[in-house]
């Protein structure tokens, strides 16, 4: 499929936590007459086997190999929540993104890719089809986002290593050191109830209850001595 689109794929994803299939019937309305208009192929990550409406050059599925996705040449954009991991990978691929955030690490995530000049965002409760397809043509022609997305994608890869290559060289540190003692955390030897802080919260609660019973007992000892003068001054008084 990715190899047959003449015009580039689009990949949506709302990730795990949001489901596609969730939207409102207007939301999912405007997003098929949207991909209806435009010249690509939509690869949607879509939960349920039936979409209503969904034009011919929209494929959903419920499951994509998005790690091969984002490796194909021929990704012109990726719709998504705003998901840190999803949109470093996206990054990583020279991809840039359109945002639909949906929580409040989302939206900062959103603001991020706006700010670096990566990308931008919609809104569903705002949403209207010439606003969404005017987001869509914009991401995907203006080529200084598609150089910001570069530039950005080789400062992450400009590295002194590979990560598999970092991975091998720590597993044959240990190796070579019978199992790097010298990096064991202090967190393995200690007891359990001092990982989980229990002494610290028992202490706290200890206070809080000594503190407690301090403040009663003046209370109780201030009304006493209101009762035991209060009657006298009033009897002086007479």
């Amino acid at each position: 499929v990715l190899d047959e689109a003449p015009n580039g794929v689009i990949y949506i994803s709302l990730g795990s936590n949001v489901k596609s299939s969730g939207l409102s019937d207007n939301v999912r309305k405007i997003f098929l007459e949207t991909f209806s208009e435009l010249p690509y192929t939509i690869l949607w990550n879509f939960e349920n086997e039936h979409l209503p409406g969904k034009p011919d050059n929209v494929i959903i599925s419920k499951w994509f190999p998005q790690q091969d996705i984002f490796r194909h040449p021929n990704i012109k954009l990726f719709i998504s929540r705003g998901g840190l991991q999803s949109v470093d990978k996206a990054v990583h691929n020279y991809i840039p993104i359109i945002g639909i955030p949906f929580g409040a690490d989302q939206q900062s995530n959103v603001k991020r890719i706006i700010n670096q000049g990566i990308g931008l965002e919609i809104s569903l409760s705002t949403l209207e089809k010439s606003s969404l397809k005017k987001a869509i043509l914009e991401v995907i022609s203006n080529p200084k986002c598609r150089s910001r997305v570069k530039e950005l994608a080789e400062l992450s890869k400009d590295q002194p290593m590979t990560g598999l290559d970092r991975a091998v060289w720590w597993t044959e540190y240990v190796i070579r050191h019978k199992g790097a003692k010298h990096l064991r955390s202090p967190a393995l030897d200690i007891p359990e109830y001092q990982y989980y802080l229990v002494d610290v919260i028992g202490f706290i609660l200890v206070v809080i209850l000594v503190a407690g019973y301090v403040f009663i007992n003046v209370v109780k000892l201030v009304l006493r001595f209101i009762k035991y003068f209060l009657p006298k001054s009033k009897v002086k008084m007479q």
